[in-house]
């Protein structure tokens, strides 16, 4: 473990957080941080944060990605209490015989995750400068932070207090790096119908009638039931095998055939967090009839809708299954008194049209004040911008999908470095 420690002192009168020492501590490895997992939890909750930056989401997601990459933690704390928590890592990125070294948030690649930065609100200012002064004692290009959530409020302080530390870098903001969706629920499932536009409501209510109209016929009704530690197997092997039957279908790879290893990284999320009571798996049926599932978390005030899935064919002929699922799922989140839903990344118009409300997700690159990494930055950039072009929007999603050969995964490489152009 690598244990580092340091102080700064805050005199600004103007700060909200006056004469105060920030410590940090920097560790290498999730082992060492274990009795801590609970009280990591609870201060990403308070601070706002996602699921995506809680003790067990990050240690699974660096059991399964975190090969050849250097883990640091930076943990926070003013008077013994914690005041921030950031977990970064350290990668090599070659690109032919130059290499860059660079930085990330623990999550922000081969996944889809995005972020609020666990940091108390009136504490940006010390965190991030006695983050900016220990990161000057490593060797590094590239700093990205981000995705960062729609959501964050403290985007804008951040990205002043990191352009005031790193003077001599290179800083750039990007304002909209994707769109997330989010959705804000009323206290009943009746209001939230009333809110809708005059055609999606019909929708809505047509679907139920239908739904109602087979459970009449087959005398069984319409049950939305959430995975237990002894069903979470059968739920996730049939989940998975309906959404890439889906998209197969479609010709295309899904979710589970697009990530490298999201099957295997799923599955221990999805056991690992039902220990914990965040899992919402939802499966809808009428009797033994499957109709979809609905894969999402709940942490703090949240629901998190990761993933869905519905059968192409079904005894629920000209019903919108995908409408029904999400519905059922939305009514669960009412019923946990839940006022705010968040729908991931990528704009979709059924999302919108069932009430969601589109917001940028943003990021930040800080450049290392060096000649070397402002050359080695633009040659990742370049390096970004033509495997995006060429491999992904031309290869991957226009010609390997039209050519009789198995689809691999999305490669590595690509994952890398998307989103540096």
């Amino acid at each position: 473990m690598i244990r580092e420690k340091q102080l700064l002192q805050s005199n600004n009168q103007e700060d909200k957080v006056v004469d105060s020492a920030v410590g940090v501590e920097v560790f290498n490895s999730f082992e060492e941080l274990t009795p801590m997992r609970q009280g990591w939890d609870n201060f990403v909750e308070s601070a706002g944060g996602e699921i995506f930056l809680t003790f067990d989401w990050c240690r699974v997601w660096w059991k399964y990605y975190g090969k050849d990459r250097d883990l640091r933690i930076f943990v926070f704390r003013s008077n013994n209490q914690l005041v921030g928590i950031i977990p970064l890592f350290f990668e090599k990125i070659w690109i032919g015989p130059f290499s860059v070294k660079v930085g990330k948030i623990v999550g922000s690649d081969f996944t889809i995750s995005h972020f609020s930065i666990p940091v108390t609100s009136d504490y940006i200012k010390p965190v991030l400068k006695t983050l900016s002064s220990t990161m000057k004692r490593w060797k590094w290009d590239v700093l990205f932070i981000g995705p960062i959530a729609g959501k964050y409020k403290d985007f804008h302080s951040m990205t002043e207090v990191l352009a005031d530390c790193f003077t001599d870098a290179y800083f750039r903001v990007v304002p909209e790096l994707n769109v997330q969706t989010y959705f804000t629920l009323p206290d009943d499932w009746e209001s939230y119908v009333s809110s809708l536009k005059k055609s999606e409501r019909g929708n809505v209510r047509n679907d139920y009638n239908s739904m109602k109209k087979l459970s009449s016929k087959l005398s069984q009704n319409l049950e939305s039931c959430l995975a237990d530690k002894d069903n979470v197997g059968e739920y996730f092997t049939g989940f998975v095998a309906m959404h890439q039957l889906h998209w197969k279908n479609m010709g295309r790879s899904g979710h589970f055939g697009d990530w490298p290893r999201s099957v295997e990284f799923h599955r221990e999320l999805a056991e690992t967090h039902l220990e914990l009571d965040r899992l919402r798996f939802l499966r809808t049926q009428i009797g033994s009839e499957c109709f979809g599932y609905q894969y999402s978390y709940k942490f703090g005030n949240r629901h998190y809708l990761f993933l869905d899935a519905w059968p192409d064919k079904s005894a629920a002929k000209g019903v919108g299954l995908g409408r029904v699922n999400f519905c059922e799922a939305l009514k669960k989140a009412i019923g946990e008194k839940i006022h705010l839903m968040d729908s991931m990344r990528g704009r979709y118009e059924h999302k919108l049209r069932l009430g969601g409300e589109l917001f940028p997700m943003k990021a930040l690159y800080i450049v290392s004040e060096t000649w070397s990494s402002r050359v080695r930055f633009m040659m990742l950039r370049a390096f970004s911008f033509i495997m995006n072009l060429c491999y992904y929007k031309v290869w991957y999603c226009r010609i390997a999908p039209k050519l009789p050969i198995r689809r691999r995964p999305l490669w590595r490489i690509w994952m890398r470095t998307n989103g540096f152009s």
